[in-house]
């Protein structure tokens, strides 16, 4: 049934079910203490509400305005010192980001050759760290926002609950007292500046032809005004909170169940691509811990290929390194957001040129 034959009954009633359902799967995924929770548990609420047959759908206004939110908490993290701290070990940055991206994207071209995903999509999927952003950002550049969120999001769980048990193993349970990614209430920044900055960037970023355009030009606007000290941006949690939300059904509003079915078809092949990737971005923390002359520990959370606040949240749990953490994280996200599209486009139409001929298609 078509939204404009519901009537306001029945249309308030599904919005109530999706906001009940999202908050039910939020409070698990926190309760076990995944950062990605807010975003995550409101798309897979969008996923069953989708399949089930109960349409809705997330105004464009509102969709823009989310990533303009979601860029201010990335551009939030920047800060002075990091860049500083990149300047210093820019040797060992350099290494470490490359090596990660080199890896990432080569698991990614062979899921696409041998795990019958779509070429574009399985490069985006395979980004690594900054899942909401390379989420946003992948249909821009001709991948399936839907599988490469699966793929994404998979992987941060994996990431999450590995990286537990290694925090566990070395210093004891993780803290308890952060459930919530904190780097949107680190400090409290400049409020009315940065609601100008997103309201701005979502009026003139929906005048432009790149879907992910609000997303990158607050990253570029906000990014200089955090740096220059024009203003500091402020995420609080009443902000971020909607915006994750916003986004996590919005891609999760839009599958159907062909596209689900066919993610869950290609499961075993993200999974081994995931470990693989996590096994190797392990093994590339031994010469970082070398170099930076730092502990194995911190070394491991700064080459995990999992998002920047999943990893801070764990770090709270042991005595780390986390200014090296969060600069090599933090440079990595960058160096995706600007080498993503320059190497997920050409070698992605490479792909699905030269991919087997029985290779199956997700339907709309």
């Amino acid at each position: 049934m078509a939204h404009g034959a519901l009537s306001p009954y029945q249309y308030g009633k599904r919005w109530l079910l999706l906001i009940g359902l999202s908050a039910v799967l939020t409070a698990a995924f926190l309760g076990v203490h995944l950062a990605a929770g807010t975003m995550l548990g409101p798309m897979i609420a969008g996923i069953i509400m989708a399949v089930s047959g109960r349409q809705l759908t997330i105004k464009r206004p509102i969709f823009c305005l989310a990533q303009a939110i979601l860029a201010c908490v990335i551009v939030k993290s920047l800060s002075i010192d990091i860049l500083q701290n990149c300047l210093h070990h820019w040797v060992l940055m350099l290494f470490s980001v490359i090596s990660v991206i080199v890896a990432s994207f080569f698991t990614g071209a062979v899921l696409a050759r041998f795990g019958n995903m779509p070429g574009t999509t399985a490069l985006w999927g395979a980004s690594p760290g900054g899942a909401s952003t390379m989420t946003l950002m992948c249909e821009s550049f001709g991948a399936d926002p839907r599988l490469a969120a699966f793929m994404l999001y998979f992987r941060v769980i994996m990431v999450a609950l590995s990286t537990s048990l290694v925090a566990w193993y070395v210093g004891g349970p993780p803290a308890q007292s952060h459930s919530l990614p904190p780097l949107s209430i680190l400090h409290p920044g400049d409020m009315i500046p940065t609601l100008a900055l997103i309201i701005g960037s979502t009026i003139i970023g929906m005048r432009l032809p790149l879907s992910a355009a609000p997303l990158l030009l607050t990253l570029f606007l906000g990014g200089i005004a955090q740096l220059t000290g024009l203003f500091a941006i402020s995420t609080p949690l009443w902000l971020c909170v909607p915006a994750y939300m916003s986004i996590g059904w919005a891609i999760g509003l839009r599958f159907t169940k062909a596209v689900l079915c066919y993610a869950l078809h290609t499961l075993p092949a993200v999974c081994f691509s995931s470990v693989i990737l996590i096994c190797v971005c392990a093994l590339l923390a031994i010469p970082v811990a070398r170099l930076a002359q730092i502990d194995l520990f911190s070394a491991y959370l700064a080459t995990s290929p999992g998002g920047l606040d999943t990893i801070v949240i764990i770090s709270t749990s042991i005595p780390v390194a986390l200014p090296f953490i969060v600069a090599l994280q933090t440079a990595r996200m960058l160096a995706v957001v600007i080498l993503g599209p320059l190497i997920a486009r050409p070698i992605g139409t490479w792909l699905e040129r030269h991919k087997p001929k029985n290779q199956q298609t997700p339907q709309s």
